[in-house]
């Protein structure tokens, strides 16, 4: 536990969040991701990044191309892609969550913070170094 980031499924996170009044992070990632493999060796590897992340949040990965159903603001998110658009169709609640700038642009990896009550609070878009993450992780702890 102390060496990697605790990550639980989102469900439990909303749970734990609600009973301990504290933030959800959500990280997304997709397959063959150069900068989400980045990500993932150098910044979410950090032994800072990683205490501070498993202290002050609630932590899930989530592909951003998931078929899951993920509920939201009281909204039924899904992934309704083709079917010839394979595995390379956005889910619909990573469009919703992760987007910046005018809610047009993506990118993956993103970190979204969440709060207790599961309402977005900020974006992270983009691969981010270990100490631009710790910085901006420092800002929402409560």
């Amino acid at each position: 536990y102390k060496n990697e980031i605790a990550w639980i499924s989102l469900d439990k996170a909303k749970l734990l969040a609600k009973q301990h009044n504290q933030k959800i992070l959500i990280f997304f990632y997709k397959d063959n991701c150069e900068y989400c493999e980045k990500m993932k060796k150098e910044t979410l590897n950090d032994n800072n990044v990683i205490d501070i992340i498993n202290r002050n949040f609630f932590p899930v990965k989530i592909n951003s191309r998931t078929k899951d159903t993920i509920y939201y603001n009281n909204k039924v998110y899904g992934n309704q892609q083709p079917t010839d658009h394979g595995n390379t169709w956005r889910h619909d609640f990573y469009a919703e969550v992760a987007s910046f700038q005018q809610n047009t642009k993506l990118t993956t990896p993103t970190i979204t913070l969440f709060n207790s009550d599961f309402k977005k609070i900020t974006v992270f878009p983009g691969n981010q170094p270990k100490e631009l993450l710790l910085r901006r992780l420092k800002q929402h702890i409560n």
